[in-house]
């Protein structure tokens, strides 16, 4: 049930030393350990957090809890699963009939009262009674939870999972800001609706400016709305720093209570990201625990100056300064368009998908982005083979023009190491990311030419290096790429430059998928 509002472009800072919190029962969380140190301006934070949050590891090693496991997969787990599905099922059912009779726009506009109210009230504790069998059995409360008139906002982070959403069930229930494509869930789209939710579509820019619209309306009612629960994430992380909120929940400029989620297990079953378990294996390790610590605290209302009320971004970023110190982690510039990025680059097929938002901020870190570097070297090259492509850590700083005591520069090195050569990386792979990244949101064709020259000898490319060429791009059969490939090369020289290929494409629908940009909203090839 994961909420979301407006994001930003992510900011790449200078990098430095830092330490990062130890984490019982996982493994660290692969990247680059350096952060930033910068005196506060603005009220903006001194410390900028640098590690990867979008991946998880959890460390199975232990054999009693193997064991355990096992065990209470045999003995406990069918139970649950039952008594879960039954109070689904419950729940649905109240759900269905709370919303007997209401259209869509009822539920848009005018708040629930009467039976329909008290009903759902019913359905959230059925909910509630769910997550108890989920091993949720004690949930630890701290603080003192603002009532809607005092904060018609709730902010909460970090946002860890799906076992989140037991916010929503708790708060009252709270009207969540969730994706459009949740209302069509089975059970939970019906029990989403009850709750009154403001959906967005994150691929519609309208949708989103009509979500702010309506979070600003309802925070600023006079009618008897819940509270509106706002995971500023609006993606999952593993906890180990604060990413950057986005500031739809702040656009009201109302006051804003921030709730904080922790998970104190000794082995964390709980967190859901980007790479890392997926939903069932937490799931199965979740429900075959005798119990799962859950602590939710309720920070004072903040209530905004006149400076971030008429400034929401400036609102988010001291609301999550605030949040982080009270958590005791850092802060960071990752966004959701990272994970977006991060996805686009493994559904495509390109290697290293978990680097490429890091790889993207070390290159602006270290000023290579302003230059367009590595078109420049692609260009120069007459061929890329392995006796010129696979470097050792000096020969890559020298190649980029780099200091090798430059922290941010050995930071870029590693983040391209596979385990079987700790030694050397591919440079053909860094140089494929960084020309993805330099064409972002540029037309793909400009990311062809370049591929010419990476792929090719002297930019000409044969059949197999065309293939290579594409295969980031466009689905293409082998069929269509030998019938442009002959079309391109009349003289039967067995290679083709850029321009014969754009001339052989000229009247062909790839034409049109290659002008199209590389932009990873679109999140699978064309």
């Amino acid at each position: 049930m994961a909420a979301t509002a407006e994001w930003e472009p992510p900011v790449a800072p200078e990098a430095a030393p830092v330490a990062q919190p130890e984490r019982k029962g996982t493994a660290p969380a692969p990247g680059p350990p350096a952060a930033i140190n910068r005196k506060a301006e603005n009220n903006q934070p001194d410390e900028i957090h640098y590690v990867n949050p979008f991946v998880h590891k959890l460390v199975w090693d232990d054999p009693i809890d193997k064991a355990k496991t096992a065990l209470l997969t045999v003995i406990l787990l069918p139970f649950r699963v039952v008594l879960i599905l039954v109070c689904l099922v419950v729940a649905w059912a109240l759900a269905n009939i709370g919303l007997y009779g209401l259209s869509k726009e009822d539920l848009r506009t005018k708040p629930l009262v009467g039976w329909r109210r008290q009903l759902r009230h019913l359905t959230a504790l059925v909910m509630r009674t769910l997550f108890l069998f989920g091993s949720f059995n004690y949930i630890r409360y701290k603080g003192v939870r603002a009532s809607p008139k005092e904060a018609p906002v709730i902010c909460v982070a970090p946002h860890t999972a799906f076992y989140d959403s037991v916010c929503v069930v708790l708060f009252g229930p709270s009207a969540v800001v969730a994706k459009y494509e949740t209302a069509s869930l089975p059970f939970f789209g019906k029990l989403i609706d009850y709750a009154q939710p403001i959906y967005v579509c994150r691929e519609d820019p309208h949708s989103r400016q009509t979500t702010i619209r309506e979070i600003i309306q309802r925070a600023n009612s006079k009618e008897d709305w819940p509270q509106i629960l706002i995971f500023p994430e609006g993606t999952c992380t593993n906890r180990t720093s604060l990413i950057k909120f986005k500031p739809g929940a702040f656009y009201p400029g109302v006051p804003i209570q921030p709730v904080l989620m922790r998970y104190p297990n000794k082995v964390d079953t709980v967190t859901w990201t980007w790479e890392g378990p997926n939903a069932i294996q937490l799931l199965w390790r979740t429900l075959t625990q005798f119990h799962t610590f859950c602590e939710i605290e309720f920070l004072p209302v903040y209530y905004p100056s006149e400076a971030e009320k008429a400034n929401p971004k400036l609102y988010a970023d001291n609301v999550r300064m605030l949040m982080a110190k009270a958590l005791d982690i850092p802060i960071s510039d990752y966004t959701f368009d990272d994970c977006k990025l991060m996805t686009f680059v493994k559904n495509v097929g390109m290697p290293h998908p978990a680097a490429i938002a890091d790889i993207g901020k070390l290159r602006e870190t270290l000023k290579i982005a302003a230059t367009d570097r590595e078109s420049k070297i692609v260009a120069s090259e007459r061929q890329f083979t392995d006796a010129n492509s696979l470097l050792t850590y000096p020969q890559f700083a020298e190649r980029m023009q780099l200091d090798v005591q430059q922290e941010a520069a050995h930071n870029l090195f590693h983040k391209l190491i596979r385990p079987e050569t700790p030694d050397v990386i591919d440079f053909r792979e860094y140089l494929l990311l960084a020309l993805f990244l330099i064409t972002l949101y540029k037309p793909k064709l400009i990311f062809v030419e370049y591929l010419f020259h990476l792929y090719g000898v002297n930019g000409r490319v044969n059949r197999t290096q065309l293939y290579q060429t594409l295969q980031n791009l466009v689905r293409i059969s082998q069929k269509e790429l030998n019938s442009i490939f002959l079309q391109a090369d009349p003289d039967n020289l067995g290679t083709i430059d850029y321009s014969q290929f754009v001339k052989a494409i000229e009247r062909n629908p790839l034409l049109a998928k290659l002008q199209k940009n590389n932009d990873p909203n679109n999140l699978r090839l064309g």
